[in-house]
Parts: structure tokens; C-alpha cells; sequence
């Protein structure tokens, strides 16, 4: 694997930086494999447990990536834009954001069937989507114009297409610029990784049933007052199991991010672009960051 990283440097390192420059077609399939082994790398911090519930990859996909190591491309079933970041709150993150094939009628499956890849290195953007199987590929356009790096065989030029600002990384990452070209088919983020459970309101809070589905965990109401002035914010809970939460409010409702251990997932909040906040209430501080608020 250590090729990739020789591969990755040489061609990146200057849209890194901001400069102009292509992606030959020899290249493309180098970078894109690279970008999926550092999500694949990212995903890790996910336990057998969450695993076993969705909440990652099986070991079989790690197998078959490491099975391709002499061919130098990503799995058969991915596909990689590359574009321009245009904003000053950010300046590296890897979000990956489970999806399901959404068909009318159809129940919302329970593992996810694909998975939006984001990686965020200075001024370049690379986002890439995986399907779980061959059998539920769909045709995909990207919202912002970015050109298709794989698969493709003629040189890339970049910066094309439309920068992706503070406020779009957020759609990005979340899998909400990716069109199925299928009439009656969607990709959507696979609810049971991105929403949070009906809640309920409690002595002025708002309390949310855990992922669990033992415990529940409270936020204050004014991060929900914030909401409908366009406001939004990031957080971390946690429950008895033990298990600790990032969360983030959006407009339609309150999302996780990510669940794990105590320390990876305080990290992964301390890594997070914005302002830390303290809310203060009759039962204490309740520290929170504010997002940049999405289009």
C-alpha cells in the first residue's frame, strides 16, 4: 500500500496547495483507491459490535480491498469526483455517511447499501460513493458539477466545476449532492445511522432515545429554538452502555455523526471547524460548537 501514498503525494500535493494541474487517466485509479483506503482506514474506529449492526464495513470488504492491492483501483462498485474547497473554517476532514438505495414502497433496508466518501485536504475535495453490492449500482450525478475522476479515461482538469463552500461541505458529506439518474430510485442517507429516534420533551430538554435502544441521552431546547433561526450546532452524548454520540442539528432534525468510545468520539468533536458554545440551564453547562448553516 505504501505505492499509493508515493502515487497520492506526487499528484496531490499541489491541488493540495491551490495550484492548477491535471490528473492523468494512468492516475485516477491510484487516487481513487487511495482516497477509499483512507475512509476504509477512518472506519475502523467503528467497533465488531456497531459493526455487526451496520455501522461499518464487514471485515470481507477490507478482504477484498487488500485482494486488489496489485491492480492499484478501488472496488468494482465506487466511483470518485474531485473538486475545489472554497472556505477558510476547514482545512482537512474524512466524513463518511452511510446511504440506501431508496425505492417507492419499499421498507428502509437494515444494513446500509452504500456509503457517501468525503475527504477534505486543503483546497482539494475528493468524494466518492461505494455500493454494497453490484446488484444496486444506480447511474449517479454529483449536485455540484465536480468532474468524475473514476471511472474515467481522459485527463481530469482541476478546479471544474463548482467550489464546494463551508456551508455545501456539509450537503456533500452527507451524501445530499449525489442524483440517481433513476427515475424512481433515490440515494439517501440510511435513517437508522443519521436520525435520531422520536423525542420527547423533559424539564425543559429534549430527550432522545439512544442508539442502544436501552438508554436515552437530553440536549437543551434552545439548540432546537436555534434550529429554526438557521442556526446549527454539533454535540456530544452519551448512555449507560457505555457509549458516546456526535451529533449535529439540522434542519429537518437532529443527526448522529458517529458513535463509539469516549475519547475517539471527543476527538472527532475537538476536531470540528466553529466556535465552541456554552449553553447554561438549571441543570448545568452544555458546551456545543456552531456549524456553518447549510444552503
Amino acid at each position: 500500500m505504501s505505492q499509493l501514498e508515493v502515487v497520492a503525494q506526487r499528484v496531490l500535493t499541489p491541488l493540495i496547495l491551490g495550484k492548477r494541474g491535471t490528473i492523468a487517466p494512468e492516475d485516477q485509479a491510484v487516487i481513487a483507491m487511495w482516497a477509499q483506503k483512507t475512509a476504509l482506514t477512518a472506519m475502523l474506529i467503528s467497533s465488531e459490535e456497531q459493526r455487526r449492526a451496520g455501522y461499518g464495513l464487514p471485515p470481507s470488504v477490507y478482504k477484498g480491498f487488500h485482494e486488489r492491492r496489485d491492480q492499484m483501483r478501488p472496488l468494482d462498485t465506487s466511483r470518485f469526483w474531485v473538486g475545489r474547497y472554497k472556505g477558510t473554517a476547514r482545512h482537512s476532514a474524512i466524513q463518511v455517511t452511510p446511504l440506501a438505495v431508496r425505492i417507492p414502497r419499499i421498507p428502509e433496508p437494515h444494513v446500509p447499501q452504500g456509503y457517501a466518501i468525503t475527504l477534505l485536504l486543503g483546497a482539494l475535495v475528493l468524494h466518492g460513493l461505494f455500493f454494497t453490492m453490484s446488484a444496486l449500482e444506480v447511474g449517479t450525478t454529483m449536485d455540484l458539477g465536480m468532474p468524475q475522476l473514476w471511472p474515467s479515461d481522459v485527463p481530469v482538469q482541476w478546479p471544474e466545476g463548482k467550489p464546494c463552500t463551508e456551508s455545501s461541505f456539509l450537503r456533500l458529506a452527507a451524501g445530499k449532492m449525489l442524483q440517481s439518474t433513476v427515475e424512481t430510485v433515490e440515494l439517501r442517507a440510511w435513517a437508522p445511522a443519521t436520525s435520531v429516534p422520536q423525542s420527547t420533551f423533559v424539564d425543559g430538554k429534549v430527550r432522545v432515545p439512544a442508539l442502544c435502544g436501552k438508554h436515552s441521552f437530553s440536549y437543551p431546547i434552545a439548540l432546537l429554538e436555534e434550529v429554526h433561526r438557521g442556526r446549527f450546532y454539533a454535540f456530544v452524548s452519551g448512555c449507560e452502555c457505555p457509549r458516546s454520540y456526535l451529533l449535529h442539528t439540522e434542519s429537518d432534525s437532529v443527526h448522529y455523526k458517529a458513535a463509539g468510545a469516549a475519547d475517539g468520539i471527543s476527538q472527532m468533536y475537538e476536531d470540528l471547524a466553529g466556535e465552541e458554545f456554552f449553553i447554561r440551564d438549571q441543570t448545568g453547562t452544555f458546551p456545543c460548537k456552531r456549524l456553518p448553516a447549510g444552503p
